[in-house]
């Protein structure tokens, strides 16, 4: 059917002048969009670019006081890193000491499963 165009619902149209940067005297990104076939609705292109997102990216959605929040998966987990962060003292090295405790443990085991094996050769040459 040459010609004829159907409507999706997934369509840009034309979008709120606004400036991506906030800032004193700015006003927050604020734009209107239509929820299209299943609950899906299109991002527009400045708020993408401000969120650093892009088609195909995952996102995380939170509904917290009737407003749907969606965020970015690294503004995620910069949110947790700051949280996080509060919970360890200052200068205190989480990966290292990780690393080093893991360390020790496999090699508990490391010295276990050795002192197994000997134990079983030991048996093995008494039979």
């Amino acid at each position: 059917m040459a010609g004829r165009t159907e409507k999706t619902g997934f369509e840009e149209s034309g979008q709120s002048g606004y400036d991506a940067v906030f800032g004193e005297g700015k006003r927050p990104m604020l734009d209107r969009v239509k929820l299209g076939e299943g609950g899906r609705l299109v991002i527009p292109a400045a708020m993408r670019e401000a969120l650093g997102v892009k088609p195909g990216d995952e996102l995380a959605l939170e509904v917290e006081d009737g407003e749907l929040k969606i965020k970015s998966y690294l503004a995620v987990i910069k949110e947790l890193q700051a949280e996080f962060s509060e919970l360890v003292s200052a200068g205190t090295d989480v990966v290292g000491d990780f690393l080093k405790e893991r360390r020790e443990e496999q090699k508990r085991a490391d010295e276990r499963l050795d002192r197994l094996h000997a134990e079983g050769m030991r048996l093995k040459d008494k039979i």
